[in-house]
């Protein structure tokens, strides 16, 4: 989220988190100052969640003090510094694997929420390609902790997503996008819209 307009909508559709993305390289940077605003109006039971790409501790304790709850680590980071940052806030890992031995490799790695992406030797996330949901329902369960299915996602294939991989919870950004940073409301909507229909 990049506006409080956005994120107010996202939560009266019902979204559990709210994520801003902390790396200065992406269209979607928000700095600490502005999720700090945001974060001072959204209401207190949803998950703020920053998403970082190799970051310094001084990096995530900015956003942590502007009100986030949760990181999400998007880049080579190690269980060490994932550790660090777990004694003050939750963890989550977001991992791009090619293969089922990437996915085995995390399965020690002291995170509270896993997220599969889509692989992308230009960029870390928000490409909009669709993840490798074979890979995604093979990690379900062989990880340490549930699992988030990103990557491509949208209105459109929101329903074969979770009734394919059956994940924990689903990370939605370009999908709902009319720009990046900007999102479709009308596109948030459905997406809230099928995922309730699939669960009725």
């Amino acid at each position: 989220m990049t506006c409080l307009e956005d994120a107010l909508f996202a939560a009266e559709c019902g979204a559990d988190a709210i994520g801003f993305i902390a790396y200065p390289k992406s269209p979607r940077y928000v700095t600490p100052e502005k999720v700090l605003h945001l974060t001072s109006i959204l209401k207190t039971g949803i998950r703020k969640v920053a998403v970082f790409v190799n970051p310094s501790l001084d990096e995530v304790n900015e956003y942590l003090a502007a009100g986030v709850d949760s990181v999400q680590l998007h880049g080579e980071e190690t269980a060490e510094f994932a550790e660090k940052i777990a004694k003050f806030a939750e963890v989550w890992k977001a991992l791009r694997p090619k293969t089922e031995d990437e996915v085995l490799f995390y399965r020690k790695f002291p995170a509270s929420k896993f997220i599969i992406d889509a692989f992308s030797e230009k960029e870390y996330g928000g490409t909009g390609t669709k993840a490798d949901w074979n890979l995604a329902k093979f990690a379900v369960g062989k990880l340490s902790a549930p699992l988030i299915l990103a990557g491509g996602l949208n209105p459109a294939n929101i329903a074969e997503a979770v009734n394919s991989v059956k994940p924990f919870g689903v990370d939605v950004s370009s999908g709902v996008e009319s720009s990046p940073g900007i999102k479709d409301h009308a596109k948030m909507a459905r997406l809230f819209e099928e995922i309730k229909k699939d669960a009725a």
